[in-house]
């Protein structure tokens, strides 16, 4: 049975994070070994090869919401509280999903809807802020397609950040005004 919960330490499942990392990396637009870390707003049009390591380290020391069965680890979303930069507007501080990763034999089954659902709705008061955000590229057609489904608003693009004619977006909810 798969549980969907928020985890305080995300390092006993280490290994299937790094797992998931790997197995998607290159889906991101830049791919996840191409960055300097998990908040990277410059240079994401410019290409390195080498960077898994650092991305996965930054991204373990973040707050995690994981959808496993016992040990496997099917997807997880992680996520920095507090965030605040220009490109939130209004929406800071807020709860920043850096990533959200699922694992590509388990995906259409819920999970990443049923990850962010956790995070908009029962993560412990400590890690809650007010708004989620998160930022992906206009052609990410699936996650777009859930952020406004769940009711994420457009909140910033910056055109050609990722390479001519690859936009980032921002995203936001405001966790109070969340359908359950």
């Amino acid at each position: 049975m798969t549980t969907v919960e928020y985890v305080a330490d995300p390092r006993p499942y280490a290994d299937e994070i790094r797992r998931l990392l790997a197995a998607a990396e290159a889906e991101f637009v830049p791919p996840l070994s191409a960055r300097q870390g998990t908040t990277q707003t410059d240079g994401l049009d410019e290409q390195r090869n080498d960077a898994l390591d650092e991305y996965f380290e930054q991204c373990i020391d973040q707050s995690f919401v994981l959808a496993r069965d016992g040990e496997d680890v099917y997807g997880f979303l992680s996520f920095r509280p507090g965030y605040a930069i220009d490109e939130l507007g209004a929406y800071t501080p807020s709860d920043y999903v850096s990533t959200i990763i699922v694992d590509p034999a388990h995906r259409r089954e819920g999970h990443a809807r049923r990850l962010y659902h956790e995070l908009l709705t029962d993560v412990p008061e400590d890690v809650r802020e007010p708004y989620v955000t998160t930022r992906t590229w206009d052609s990410n057609d699936r996650h777009l397609d859930l952020l406004e489904d769940l009711g994420f608003e457009l909140l910033t693009r910056i055109e050609d950040d990722r390479g001519q004619g690859i936009d980032t977006v921002y995203y936001g909810v405001d966790v109070e005004g969340f359908e359950r």
